[in-house]
């Protein structure tokens, strides 16, 4: 019976081994087909696996959450992002459009290295207003047991704290 558990155990670790080695492949940081999505024109339907946030009026599908609007004009935003993202592990930017103040990222997950892809909207809603559409989703299976939601809401929450701090000089 020991003996028993113990194959067991090494199996799974095994398995849990073939796995992070399989997703962190760097085949799992490149944009795949149909993954580089325009949040303001994505139809859906949403999948179980993702959640997305947008302001007041810019996705055509209803969003799960609504993105708050900034204090702040959307270059200012645009350049609070990275201190958004400051102690988030696994992220690896896949596409990058400055102009359109938009981008596409992976961020692995801790344990097995599950790539989810990440696009981020930077929008101007107003004088000296901002918001950001987030459309974060799991690259595979079809449950992601809420952590698109979290990581949404978490970063939400970051900009809203840098948004109303004031300039650092």
């Amino acid at each position: 019976m020991l003996v028993g558990l113990l194959i067991a155990g090494v199996v799974i670790l095994a398995l849990g081994l073939g796995v992070r080695l399989y997703m962190s492949r760097s085949a799992e940081d490149r944009l795949r087909p149909g993954e580089d999505i325009a949040i303001a024109e994505f139809r859906g339907p949403l999948p179980g696996n993702g959640s997305l946030a947008c302001p007041e009026h810019y996705c055509a599908v209803a969003p799960d959450l609504a993105s708050p609007a900034f204090p702040v004009e959307v270059d200012r935003l645009h350049a609070l992002w990275p201190q958004a993202l400051h102690g988030e592990r696994g992220i690896v930017t896949l596409l990058e459009e400055p102009n359109r103040r938009r981008m596409v990222l992976v961020q692995h997950s801790a344990v097995l290295g599950f790539p989810d892809v990440i696009t981020v909207e930077l929008v101007p809603v107003g004088p000296d207003r901002s918001s950001v559409a987030l459309y974060s989703r799991a690259r595979y299976g079809k449950l992601d047991f809420g952590v698109n939601r979290k990581r949404v809401e978490r970063w939400i929450s970051r900009l809203e704290q840098l948004a109303a701090a004031p300039p650092t000089r």
